[in-house]
C-alpha cells in the first residue's frame, strides 16, 4: 500500500466505485482481466471538489499547483483549505481535477467486488463502514450543535444548525461532512471491538 503519493499513471480501465458525501473519500478501481492479474484501488481522501468521469480508459493523476484551479467555471479554488491538494487528472480524451487530501494506491489479487484493502488499513470511508443515512447525520448534527452552544465551542454570532442549514448550503455540507465522519469512525470502532 502506498500513501501520500504525488503521481500515478496506468493504461488500465478504471471505474469510480464509491464516493462519500461531505468530505468523503473517492475510490477508483481497475479490476483483474486476462491481461492484468491484479486489482488496483486508488483512494483520495477528504474530497472537496472534482471533475471526473465515472469510468476511464487509462488514468493519470498528478499533484499540481493551486493555480491549476484558477480558470475553472465551478470555482473550486474557493474550497481550498490547508492540508488539501490539487490533482490534475486525465484519461483517454478527457481532463479533470480533484481537490482533496492524500492519494493512496493499493494493488492486490482480490476480485473486483471484494472489500478494499483500505478498509483493513482503517482509512476512513467507503469501502468500509455503512454510511449513515441523511436523517442520522442531521440528527447527530443537531446534537453536536446543541452541545457546542451549551459549552460555548463557537461564537454566539453563528446561527444554529437548523437556521444555517436552510440558508447556507456550503456551511451545511461542511458541518454535516464532519458529523458523518464522526459517525463512520464510531461505527468502525464499534465493529473493531465487537467479538464474533
Amino acid at each position: 500500500m502506498q500513501t501520500n503519493l504525488k503521481y500515478f499513471k496506468s493504461d488500465r480501465k478504471f471505474w469510480v466505485i464509491g464516493y462519500g458525501a461531505g468530505h468523503g473519500p473517492l475510490l477508483l478501481r481497475s479490476g483483474k482481466t486476462d491481461e492484468h492479474h491484479t486489482r488496483i484501488d486508488l483512494l483520495i481522501l477528504d474530497i472537496r471538489a472534482m471533475e471526473i468521469r465515472s469510468w476511464s480508459e487509462g488514468f493519470e493523476i498528478a499533484l499540481v499547483d493551486q493555480a491549476y484551479l484558477r480558470d475553472l467555471r465551478s470555482c473550486p479554488a474557493e474550497m481550498m483549505e490547508p492540508g488539501l491538494n490539487v490533482y490534475a487528472i486525465s484519461g483517454k480524451g478527457w481532463q479533470g481535477f480533484i481537490l482533496g487530501g492524500k492519494l493512496c494506491v493499493h494493488e492486490d489479487e482480490a476480485d473486483f467486488m471484494a472489500p478494499s484493502a483500505f478498509a483493513a488499513a482503517n482509512h476512513v470511508g467507503l469501502a468500509l463502514a455503512a454510511r449513515p443515512t441523511d436523517a442520522e447525520v442531521e440528527a447527530a448534527a443537531r446534537v453536536l450543535d446543541k452541545a457546542g452552544r451549551h459549552h460555548h465551542w463557537w461564537p454566539k454570532t453563528i446561527a444554529p444548525y437548523d437556521e444555517f442549514a436552510k440558508t447556507d448550503p456550503i456551511a451545511k455540507s461542511e458541518f454535516e461532512g464532519l458529523v458523518e465522519q464522526m459517525l463512520m469512525a464510531a461505527s468502525a470502532a464499534k465493529r473493531n471491538t465487537e467479538t464474533p
